[in-house]
């Protein structure tokens, strides 16, 4: 099954994609969440082909673009992490409760941001598991660099990449303190990052660690970049996870 769906969060419309294998279901479902500017698509179609997967593999896949992100109401400049963690949460309340999912075997993945938000979101749900592509750890360096923006002297809005973000949004991003949000969750979490990530640096890997301890499984996929821009490291990505969660359900 291909569905399109709309959600309402905090009077906010947001848009999303069902794909479920044949049959009536219950099904092990995967919520998955994008990162800064991308969509529920994925650059290079990197979300959509795994959620492909997950239904090859038996898996209901929810994907949602983020408030002011892909077909979703808002613009970009209202984009705020604390927001789209008030999403993510949402997005799985919706799912679990769906006929298609097994409430007993929900999961979060998510990619860059998204793997973030899958971070900070799993101890509040406490999903059968989780995974983080690449998670954004280092994203208020990367993003902040990127448009040169100097604390205590930010501009109203930036231009990134041709769209514009306000400067509250970094604001949010910077005094977030993802770690401490994303402690609590002990069902065993697997990173999944390119060692040549040019956006998040391969050494957050360690931070995660160094928190979820012996609860972290790590993947490098070698000769990566940060979004897995080759077939070859698409497949590998996409095998580890659906390893992991498989083992889980």
């Amino acid at each position: 099954m291909f569905k399109s769906v709309e959600l309402t969060v905090s009077g906010k419309t947001i848009r999303g994609t069902v794909m479920t294998p044949e049959g009536n279901g219950p099904f092990p479902t995967v919520c998955f969440y994008h990162g800064f500017s991308v969509d529920r698509i994925g650059m290079n179609r990197l979300h959509y082909l795994f959620s492909k997967r997950c239904v090859e593999e038996g898996f209901a896949c929810v994907r949602f673009d983020f408030y002011g992100c892909g077909e979703s109401d808002g613009d970009f400049r209202e984009k705020r992490l604390s927001f789209e963690v008030e999403q993510s949460l949402a997005i799985y309340d919706w799912a679990i409760a769906q006929d298609f999912a097994d409430p007993d075997k929900m999961f979060m993945v998510g990619h860059s941001l998204g793997g973030v938000l899958a971070g900070m979101c799993a101890p509040k749900r406490q999903p059968a598991g989780a995974v983080l592509w690449s998670p954004g750890l280092a994203a208020y360096y990367d993003i902040s660099s990127r448009v040169h923006a100097v604390p205590t002297m930010y501009e109203k809005e930036y231009d990134i990449g041709g769209m514009l973000i306000d400067s509250e949004f970094l604001t949010d991003l910077r005094q977030t303190d993802i770690l401490g949000e994303s402690k609590g969750y002990d069902k065993g979490v697997l990173i999944i990052h390119g060692d040549m990530d040019e956006k998040v640096p391969v050494f957050v890997v360690g931070e995660y660690v160094d928190m979820y301890k012996d609860n972290a499984d790590v993947h490098i996929v070698m000769g990566s970049n940060h979004q897995f821009s080759s077939w070859a490291w698409k497949q590998e990505v996409y095998d580890n996870t659906m390893e992991y969660l498989k083992k889980r359900v």
